[in-house]
């Protein structure tokens, strides 16, 4: 964890001197996270593309006044969403309904305990529907993002401990829709992690 903070950190800082390496080296690290991410809250994915590509000419541009950080992903996530905020025009959701891929064995094997898997995992898109919209989103960057409870305060612009009560709520939810034995049943985390991480690469 401190050498990713160290390693952000010079990364960042070879950026602010004007280093074309490492803008190149920030690009291929974080281009198709941000698109990933960028799924989450827009269908149209030339439009995710043009706010990846004008996010990292901004950076380039004002490059010399950027703030210090040890924690790109976050930085650039957040300067991401700002983007796409700007060319909606209006508050985002959370895109469920999109570009599901088909189930990969993994999520396969994780719904197992849950029933027929083919239902388990409807159920869960249904669940997950249902949610507040708050916590879907808090839900999604948690664990398809895999953002920290303070990056996701950052981005949702509320405190860490309404992050965690977000999170705690939702999958607290989950878990009693799916399956009442599941209380007790640690498998419905990897469930809900698996589902994400399917759904949006």
């Amino acid at each position: 964890m401190l050498e990713d903070i160290n390693n952000d950190y010079l990364l960042w800082k070879r950026l602010k001197a004007g280093e074309v390496s490492a803008f190149n080296e920030l690009y291929d690290q974080y281009a198709g996270m941000l698109f990933s991410f960028g799924r989450l809250y827009l269908k149209d994915r030339e439009s995710i593309k043009d706010c990846i590509h004008d996010l990292f000419l901004d950076l380039y541009k004002y490059r010399k006044n950027l703030t210090d950080t040890n924690n790109i992903k976050n930085y650039l996530f957040l300067s991401m969403k700002r983007k796409i905020q700007s060319l909606k025009k209006k508050n985002l959701t959370i895109l469920y309904s999109d570009n599901i891929k088909d189930t990969e064995n993994d999520l396969k094997e994780a719904s197992s305990s849950l029933g027929n898997e083919d239902e388990s995992i409807e159920r869960l898109k249904k669940e997950i529907d249902r949610l507040p919209e708050r916590q879907q989103e808090a839900l999604v960057l948690r664990f398809h993002s895999e953002l920290s409870y303070m990056a996701i305060a950052d981005i949702m612009e509320i405190s860490v401990e309404s992050v965690r009560t977000l999170v705690y709520r939702s999958v607290k939810t989950l878990r009693l829709k799916l399956s009442a034995n599941n209380e007790k049943n640690p498998s419905i985390l990897l469930f809900i992690r698996s589902y994400f991480s399917n759904k949006y690469n």
